[in-house]
């Protein structure tokens, strides 16, 4: 099993643009972010896995629950803010969840969008499960399918016709919509051993931009998600067109600079 592709993108631009990106895209994952903690429910004392821990976010959010928390991501340049953000307040790790294991088991794993990214996941969640205590729970937010992420279909479905034609692509390949299946998930989490898996659709606005209207949100989209993979791949010529498509798209979802695009996810839980 190897996840070189993904380790060599998340630390190249993609992991550099996030960690640039940081505040916007926690106010972009706050509802998320939110329903996520809620379902993991975490106790003070508790030790804590954060799978794909990013920039932080919620591993500071569970240490100041009081948890023993240790983050892994494969990006370099998001762990490096996330230990500047954590102040030592954490144990962040550059590893690979499929391949990591902890000297000692977690009460709780937790991934927000960290998962999805496995090129054979039924090993990847096996290995996963060894790091749980017995009795221990996993819980993990990932995306429903992109026909119910309008903040995906959008954008893309504006810029579409100014492209060259792209070939199809496998639905299941390692990308964020890689478990919006949700009987395969199910079939993926019982062949790693898990049980009691439930997945709970949850609708979220995704917020694009706080306060800077349109141009805030053509900006963010062009830095951030598949419109993003898109812009950098095209002739400069192109571009000012794309972006004039993209601000056409998005304006109707502007609330007096405020520009939120509904979506959908999974909280998905499993022990």
């Amino acid at each position: 099993m190897s996840n070189e592709d993904q380790i060599e993108y998340w630390n190249d631009n993609a992991g550099l643009k996030w960690a640039e990106q940081q505040a916007a895209l926690d106010a972009f994952l706050a509802p998320v972010t939110s329903l996520l903690m809620d379902a993991a429910a975490i106790a003070p004392g508790e030790r804590v896995l954060d799978i794909g821990c990013g920039t932080g976010e919620t591993t500071l959010i569970a240490t100041d629950a009081g948890a023993d928390v240790t983050g892994v991501d494969v990006s370099e340049p998001m762990l490096e803010l996330a230990r500047s953000r954590s102040n030592g307040s954490a144990q962040l790790v550059l590893a690979d969840a499929s391949e990591y294991r902890a000297d000692e088991g977690f009460d709780l794993i937790m991934s927000r969008f960290g998962v999805m990214f496995f090129e054979d996941p039924v090993a990847a969640f096996t290995n996963i499960k060894a790091n749980l205590k017995p009795g221990g729970r996993m819980v993990f937010a990932c995306w429903q399918s992109p026909k119910v992420n309008h903040w995906v279909m959008v954008p893309m479905q504006a810029i579409k016709p100014l492209l060259p034609e792209a070939p199809e692509t496998d639905p299941h390949a390692p990308g964020p919509f890689a478990f919006a299946d949700d009987d395969r998930l199910k079939k993926i989490l019982a062949e790693a051993g898990f049980g009691d898996v439930a997945m709970t659709p949850h609708s979220v606005d995704i917020c694009m931009s706080q306060s800077g209207g349109v141009d805030g949100a053509v900006y963010f989209s062009s830095q951030i998600g598949p419109a993003s993979r898109a812009l950098g791949e095209v002739d400069e010529a192109l571009k000012p067109q794309l972006l004039a498509a993209l601000k056409e798209a998005l304006s109707p979802y502007d609330d007096n600079g405020r520009v939120a695009v509904p979506g959908g996810i999974w909280i998905v839980q499993a022990s």
